[in-house]
């Protein structure tokens, strides 16, 4: 019996030692396992690069949408409140920027887009120096006015001033709702009328008038030389009343900008015209381009955005 027992326990430790692995066969679990590890890797860091990338495709889109909003907006703003014959647009450039990039400059009263509507009648003589404080229709149109901006007062029905000068605000209330202004000039038997507008036309003395708004792609020394780096790529600009150190970036990851112009009597579309007075609306195109994904994508994705503004104030 101790005999046997013996046997059994050999057999027992040799079946033992066979049912283990081998190291032939854990190098080739291993070489799988490593297999299957560096396709996850792989798949994972494809995943990630195309995250990234769309992530910055929807940025180029979203600056898109915020330069074409700025455009179309002083494109519909353009020739509002304008004295005169003084027409919305008033130079193009065609083809003569950054990368054979468009330019336009449009006139209008504020290059802010600030307006209040003067709410009461006021019949008075004007004394340079001396305040006069004009009713308005709202407090919301008195948060548009600080202390030390510039106003004119337009009769926006006859395109004419009451008095041709500016106003220096003294002060506001929007209890009121009220805005004092200093003129500059003086006159007498002046009438402001209730439904005459008020619009914001500086900030420093003496103003421009009417005020205007250029478009142009940078950095470029013909556009906002005091923008000389964008942070992403070239940058949609925008300068008021021609003043180049008053450029502001209003999108990046900008690849072209055009226009195209449409003129009365007709519906066909020039790239340029040697009569802007002539223009009755504008077809305005945006092209973004991906900067920093272009090495991971192997070329940069471009979109555009198209859309067309008819000039409302002719």
């Amino acid at each position: 019996m101790l005999g046997k027992r013996k046997f059994n326990s050999s057999i027992m430790a040799g079946s033992g030692a066979v049912s283990g692995f081998s190291l032939i066969e854990l190098l080739i679990a291993m070489s799988i396992l490593g297999t299957l590890m560096i396709a996850v890797f792989a798949l994972y860091n494809m995943q990630h690069k195309m995250t990234y990338i769309e992530e910055d495709v929807v940025e180029v889109q979203q600056n898109l949408r915020m330069g074409m909003d700025h455009i179309l907006r002083d494109l519909r703003y353009g020739g509002i409140l304008v004295t005169g014959s003084t027409a919305p647009v008033f130079a193009i450039a065609d083809n003569t920027g950054l990368n054979a990039t468009d330019a336009i400059t449009l006139n209008t009263s504020s290059s802010a887009n600030t307006f209040a509507r003067v709410d009461l009648d006021l019949a008075t003589n004007i004394v340079s120096g001396v305040d006069v404080t004009f009713t308005v229709a709202s407090a919301q149109e008195v948060d548009g006015f600080s202390t030390g901006d510039l106003f004119r007062v337009i009769n926006s029905s006859e395109k004419s001033e009451p008095i041709s000068t500016y106003f220096t605000v003294t002060g506001t209330d929007r209890t009121g709702p009220t805005i004092t202004g200093s003129p500059a000039a003086t006159a007498t038997n002046v009438l402001f009328r209730r439904g005459f507008m008020i619009a914001k036309t500086g900030t420093s003395v003496p103003d421009t008038f009417p005020n205007t708004v250029h478009y142009c792609v940078g950095p470029n020394a013909a556009c906002g030389p005091a923008i000389t780096t964008c942070t992403i790529g070239n940058c949609l600009i925008r300068i008021e009343n021609g003043i180049p150190d008053n450029g502001d970036v209003i999108a990046e990851n900008i690849q072209d900008l055009q226009f195209s112009y449409i003129l009365d009597g007709t519906t066909a579309e020039v790239s340029t015209t040697g009569n802007p007075a002539n223009v009755r609306a504008v077809r305005v195109n945006l092209t973004g381009v991906t900067v920093d994904t272009a090495a991971l994508s192997g070329t940069a994705k471009t979109r555009n955005l198209t859309a067309v503004a008819k000039l409302r104030n002719r």
